[in-house]
């Protein structure tokens, strides 16, 4: 009996050994499969590898963000295939190939960070991608919380503050609901930390700023922005006015709540 019990517990410690390391693998795998990607020997029709690595960049990165939502598109991914086919002059068909390889793939975003500072030394270039992901995920009306997490994670791994992408923000949700909609959409953003970094974004102050920076700028914003200043504008630009003052006030609002 006490041979039983033995030699089951041999098998049970040789199983788990096998179990840990096939998982040690997985996870290795993960971490490594889209710099695997990224070395594949596909080239565009430039032939240039340092433009082939970008454009591999964009597709692994707008599928990791793509991710944060549940819901999956069709739109986005015809915006990734129009906007890729502009930008790198490489056909529909070979972009779709590719996307969909890629989106069978385990992406490692720091990994994909490093390249980015590798092969998009400057800071145009990096701002572009950025450009090129906000724009995506707002191709099906709206960025969700986890979206929004993802875009500042990424730009922290690529130098790219976190302010230029809230701004970024702010002005695709101007795009899209319109300048001049009456009111501010702050409120409507779920997650009470991304409604901060927003509202710090539209009083033009960064994560550090203090109780007396948000006072100064809201005052300087309100004076500048108020619309009984600006009645020479035109109608137009008394609209876009108009409701970039109610943006100060919404922010304001917040930030004082907190």
């Amino acid at each position: 009996m006490n041979v039983l019990i033995f030699i089951s517990l041999i098998v049970f410690c040789l199983l788990t050994m096998l179990l840990l390391i096939r998982y040690r693998s997985d996870i290795k795998q993960r971490k490594i499969s889209s710099e695997l990607i990224l070395k594949r020997s596909f080239q565009p029709p430039s032939g240039k590898k340092t433009e082939r690595m970008v454009f591999q960049i964009y597709l692994l990165l707008a599928v990791w963000v793509i991710r944060k939502n549940s819901i999956k598109s069709i739109e986005k991914q015809s915006f990734i295939v129009v906007y890729i086919n502009k930008k790198f002059n490489i056909e529909s068909l070979v972009i779709v190939n590719e996307l969909e390889l890629v989106e069978e793939t385990s992406i490692h975003v720091r990994s994909v960070a490093n390249w980015v500072v590798q092969k998009m030394p400057g800071s145009q270039e990096r701002a572009e991608l950025i450009d090129f992901l906000i724009d995506l995920v707002f191709v099906d009306g709206e960025l969700i919380d986890r979206e929004f997490t993802a875009l500042v994670r990424l730009g922290e791994l690529i130098g790219v503050q976190s302010m230029y992408i809230e701004k970024r923000v702010i002005e695709s949700r101007k795009r899209i609901f319109g300048q001049s909609s009456g009111e501010s959409r702050l409120h409507e953003i779920a997650n009470s930390g991304t409604r901060k970094r927003m509202a710090l974004a539209i009083l033009d102050l960064n994560t550090n700023a203090t109780e007396d920076d948000i006072k100064k700028s809201y005052r300087r914003l309100v004076k500048k922005y108020h619309p009984d200043r600006n009645l020479d504008l035109s109608e137009q630009e008394r609209g876009e006015f108009a409701q970039r003052f109610l943006e100060i006030q919404d922010a304001y609002e917040e930030l004082s709540s907190n």
